[in-house]
């Protein structure tokens, strides 16, 4: 009899938080004004040529990168984009991404997307990509580097001691609950809200959604993580012109470095940086610790006109506070700075 008490009361508590969790939600839909699916919600067209966004639609070509159909007929020589999020287009989609952009403004070369998707950087570079650019034929590659790729770069988990980064604990955390977090994230208002408001506190607490600690706000405090930085991409240079390819860096800009109202905002919600970042400290000195800095370009404020906080970048879209992906009109002006500084075209 113990044993089915025992069990009634946890059929009762299971059921009293459920009650509990779906009168929350029920709640948050009504009265908070949150775009919870901003950044996953995912829907394949039935061709599966497309995947659909809230931010817009990104083409699956049958090579299996994000862009279009290559033709590589039309006798162009072609200059391919490697990177994460912002290359993927979150934010902008297609084709308002700074690939398609620079289609329109240059005749000359063919610009194409081998975007890995979200979440990739120099780490992730490997055979496959190279195999495939060898088989067609293309020498130039331009990896898009985003700020939050510093941190990762410069962790070493093998030597510790060279670096005050450690994401342990988060990923940790972020694996255990990933089977609620993929269940729930974008579906529930109330978790994703939730997860949102605890997610701006690590980011205040100058945490990356990774795990790792947002360095790259801190170029001074960190300059020995940005000289390992420095070494990476320097040894990845150096690999591909070894292998024949024409290799650069773009290193893309945060917004509160391009606006003084953005810079404002992010101060005034306690978003902590270094003085001088928003001066592209960051940025300048990576370029400075490199041995290859001709082939490294830094995208900085002069492309940009003075506008208001997301006039360029993402701005209170989703679930996370987010001056890293540019939209529409960000991917432009990248555009127009990459096709005015010639990147890899020399």
């Amino acid at each position: 009899m113990k044993h089915v008490g025992f069990a009634k009361n946890i059929i009762l508590v299971i059921t009293s938080l459920l009650f509990i969790f779906l009168l929350l939600e029920f709640f948050c839909r009504i009265f908070v004004d949150f775009d919870e699916g901003y950044y996953t919600s995912i829907k394949k067209e039935k061709s599966d040529k497309f995947i659909n966004h809230p931010y817009g639609k990104i083409p699956i070509n049958k090579h299996g990168f994000f862009d279009e159909e290559f033709n590589f007929e039309n006798k162009k020589e072609v200059i391919a984009y490697f990177g994460d999020s912002v290359t993927y287009g979150v934010g902008a989609g297609y084709p308002y991404r700074f690939t398609e952009y620079l289609d329109t403004m240059d005749s000359k070369f063919q610009h194409i997307n081998i975007s890995g998707g979200l979440g990739i950087s120099l780490k992730n570079w490997n055979e496959q990509y190279e195999m495939f650019l060898i088989n067609n034929n293309i020498q130039r590659i331009v990896y898009m580097m985003n700020m939050n790729d510093i941190a990762p770069l410069s962790y070493n988990p093998v030597e510790e001691k060279s670096s005050d980064i450690n994401p342990k604990n988060i990923k940790y955390i972020k694996k255990t609950i990933k089977p609620i977090d993929d269940l729930l994230r974008g579906r529930s208002t109330f978790y994703t809200y939730l997860r949102f408001l605890i997610k701006n506190e690590l980011i205040k607490l100058g945490y990356e959604e990774s795990g790792f600690e947002s360095i790259e706000l801190f170029p001074k405090k960190n300059e020995k993580n940005l000289i390992v930085a420095s070494k990476k991409i320097d040894q990845w240079l150096n690999i591909t012109k070894k292998k024949g390819f024409k290799s650069c860096v773009v290193i893309l800009p945060y917004e509160m470095q391009i606006s003084q109202d953005a810079e404002d905002y992010y101060k005034s919600i306690n978003i902590k940086f270094e003085k001088n970042f928003v001066n592209f400290s960051t940025q300048k000195l990576i370029k400075k610790y490199l041995k290859n800095s001709d082939y490294f370009f830094i995208i900085d404020k002069a492309g940009f006109e003075e506008k208001n906080i997301g006039h360029y970048f993402v701005f209170d879209k989703g679930d996370k506070i987010d001056f890293n992906h540019p939209n529409r009109e960000g991917h432009l002006s990248i555009a127009k700075e990459i096709f005015n500084k010639k990147v890899c075209q020399s």
